[in-house]
């Protein structure tokens, strides 16, 4: 896909990217879009599709993806500050599932379809989708699409108080697991983020087996030493300063599952 397909800064909320209404079922969102290359969606987290999300995703772009970032919530570029003062109306809304493990959100049903999309568009063996906090386990109910291959929970803090809760069926975790291709999750969360226990990725690494004869592992994580959330966005100078850098780890999986995949 060319880096300039659509983009008209004068109509998008978002400068440098493209801005159209995305429709599938009973569903309809905004999304933005930058760059060339095979397709990455970016989830933005609970504060909103803020302008540490844009930046990640300009990142993204300049390193040579389409991403294509869903408005889910809130207003583009709102403010961290406000975005957490509407979280708790944003926790309310039918389409996402909180408190529930073993539920996925609804909203993963138009994801997927989204999925379809960009795959159809921008080509390749698949495409990447990275959820983060909020939305990080998102990723896990849309592994039911084919054409994702290279899915990313960066902190994934749902279910709420439930430190090995999956927001995600049981049924739906095992036929990801026994998918025949080489779709690798990679997770990444801090030590000692009390939002994204790690019992979750215990969990996760006991559910996703690897494909027979595969040698891509179906799951694995970074943890990043210290105390913050945000591996990706606003805590993401905290890892640097920890010694990891959670920005190259997502680079490495993306290309090693879209540009090397057979």
């Amino acid at each position: 896909m060319d880096d300039d397909a659509g983009c008209n800064d004068a109509v998008s909320a978002i400068k440098g990217f493209s801005e159209e209404l995305f429709t599938a079922g009973d569903h309809a969102f905004p999304i933005f879009r930058k760059g060339g290359g095979y397709g990455v969606i970016l989830l933005h987290e609970l504060p909103g599709l803020t302008s540490e999300t844009v930046e990640f995703a300009e990142w993204l772009a300049d390193r040579g993806f389409h991403v294509v970032m869903p408005l889910l919530f809130g207003r583009p570029l709102q403010s961290v500050t406000l975005g957490l003062l509407k979280a708790p109306f944003v926790c309310i809304r039918k389409e996402f599932n909180i408190l529930a493990a073993g539920k996925s959100s609804s909203i993963t049903v138009p994801l997927r379809a989204l999925c379809r999309e960009i795959h159809a568009e921008c080509g390749g063996p698949g495409v990447g989708a990275i959820g983060m906090c909020y939305t990080g386990g998102f990723v896990l109910a849309m592994m039911l699409e084919a054409s994702l291959l290279a899915p990313v929970a960066a902190q994934p803090s749902l279910p709420f108080f439930q430190p090995e809760g999956l927001d995600i069926e049981p049924e739906v975790l095992a036929f990801a697991s026994s998918r025949k291709d080489t779709m690798s999750l990679l997770g990444l969360r801090f030590e000692d983020d009390a939002h994204c226990p790690a019992a979750r990725f215990r969990r996760l690494e006991a559910s996703l087996q690897s494909a027979p004869g595969s040698s891509v592992p179906r799951f694995h994580s970074v943890t990043v030493p210290g105390k913050a959330h945000s591996t990706l966005t606003l805590d993401y100078p905290a890892a640097l300063k920890g010694g990891v850098d959670t920005r190259k780890a997502v680079l490495q999986h993306l290309r090693k599952q879209l540009l090397c995949s057979p």
